[in-house]
């Protein structure tokens, strides 16, 4: 009996031997004791001795590495779990600023300082001729506006909301003004004594042009939808650009969106319907290696 009870945890030792080989627990040729010390599995990190001796780690039960292998796999799952909710919660602070209406339309107010640097017009309505309220068709670069979309969207120093062309204008000071002509809107900003404007705004959501700000230097573009993201990133930057390839295989100029953590391929890709422009579209550039273009004959090369 002693003997078959030996025979079954020799062939457990030897399975769980196989497995911690299998998961790489042991150093193989390529990977030196140093490497395999610094991927941290006991806690430890990079570039530091583990505090397990070598002769002892060799000595330790395959169970309890494996264990410690279990440890260390949940402990990244809720690194990513983590990092995914902070992503999370900077989305759903964007969303926390505006009311959510009908239409794919959000409302929201901003506080302007005067002057204000904005430019109002009619917004015509092309489906049933007129207009549909006033609204914002340029944002004077470097005027109050400007400045403040800069620490709302660029530096993040405001946490309140940003101007957006295309935004229509329904209340000035709290007061309703909707069905206001531009006359009368520009009447309740002249009646204003202080330093600064609240503004109520309506902007589309899914419709309305999307702000992109190619980091680091903040250079800024309004698009519309289905524009090329290449034709936005020209415009921010006031130049042709040349992309390694024409589909984004190469990675050579693959940017990542700083609310979302979204891959983003200026050579190719669309800016559609998907984006929630109550966000502006914050890009850095983040290359990879992903192929070799030289043999594509790609665009600019």
């Amino acid at each position: 009996m002693v003997g078959r009870r030996e025979a079954v945890a020799a062939t457990a030792l030897f399975a769980a031997a196989a497995l911690r080989g299998s998961l790489g627990f042991v150093a193989g040729p390529s990977r030196g004791a140093e490497e395999s010390r610094s991927v941290g599995l006991r806690g430890s990190t990079a570039g530091k001795p583990s505090s397990i001796p070598a002769a002892s780690e060799a000595s330790l039960p395959a169970a309890g590495l494996l264990a410690l292998g279990t440890v260390a796999a949940a402990a990244g799952l809720r690194r990513r779990e983590q990092s995914a909710v902070t992503m999370q919660a900077t989305r759903t602070q964007w969303y926390r600023k505006v009311k959510r209406i009908s239409g794919d339309r959000a409302m929201f107010d901003v506080t302007v300082p005067k002057p204000m640097g904005l430019k109002l017009e009619p917004i015509p309505d092309f489906k049933k001729g007129g207009t549909r309220g006033i609204g914002i068709v340029e944002i004077v670069k470097g005027g109050n506006a400007d400045q403040l979309n800069k620490k709302v969207c660029y530096t993040e120093e405001d946490s309140g909301m940003w101007v957006l062309e295309g935004d229509r204008v329904i209340g000035v000071d709290g007061v309703d003004c909707a069905g206001a002509d531009l006359d009368g809107i520009i009447e309740l900003v002249q009646q204003n004594t202080g330093d600064a404007v609240k503004l109520t705004l309506v902007r589309n959501t899914r419709k309305g042009p999307i702000k992109v700000i190619m980091m680091p230097g903040g250079e800024t573009a309004t698009v519309r939808r289905n524009s090329r993201l290449s034709a936005a990133a020209e415009f921010a930057f006031g130049k042709e650009l040349k992309y390694g390839c024409i589909d984004g295989w190469c990675g050579t100029c693959w940017h990542r969106e700083r609310t979302t953590d979204g891959i983003f391929k200026p050579c190719c890709d669309m800016l559609t319907a998907d984006w929630d422009n109550v966000m502006p579209l914050v890009l850095s550039p983040k290359p990879e290696k992903a192929g070799d273009s030289t043999l594509l004959k790609p665009r600019g090369v």
